[in-house]
């Protein structure tokens, strides 16, 4: 489920960064060549893949680009409903970019939102998710 946008702080993104940097190989530069968490089927929602990722009150959009409006962000848990990825507009986070976008179904009255692929755990720079198709 998404939440509306509400406020974030800075020290929050800030240390779930730090963390993921510390305990995620995939983040590594030597784990760039292999997806370490690919998104996988979601057995309870034909058609949709779950996804794994770190941080929290991560924006989501209306549309595959770091320019597009918040429409809303992140859910709690870790981990994200898509139905696929799409290439997109250059998001960049700290040290990384990524011109890939998972797209969420539409939920009730809220339309699909884009999520950049930077905060999906494994893989590197630009790679897409080795378990999403392409939108």
């Amino acid at each position: 489920m998404l939440t509306l946008v509400g406020a974030g702080t800075k020290g929050a993104a800030a240390v779930a960064l730090a963390a993921a940097l510390l305990l995620s190989p995939g983040l590594t530069p030597s784990a760039r060549a292999a997806d370490s968490a690919p998104c996988t089927p979601d057995r309870n929602y034909p058609g949709t893949f779950l996804c794994q990722f770190w941080g929290s009150d991560i924006n989501l959009r209306s549309d595959p680009d770091p320019g597009a409006p918040v429409t809303a962000t992140s859910p709690a848990g870790g981990v994200l409903r898509v139905q696929c990825q799409v290439k997109g507009g250059r998001a960049t986070y700290g040290g990384y970019w990524h011109t890939w976008w998972v797209k969420t179904p539409p939920v009730g009255m809220a339309r699909s939102a884009y999520m950049s692929e930077i905060f999906l755990v494994g893989g590197g720079n630009d790679e897409p998710d080795s378990g999403l198709p392409t939108c």
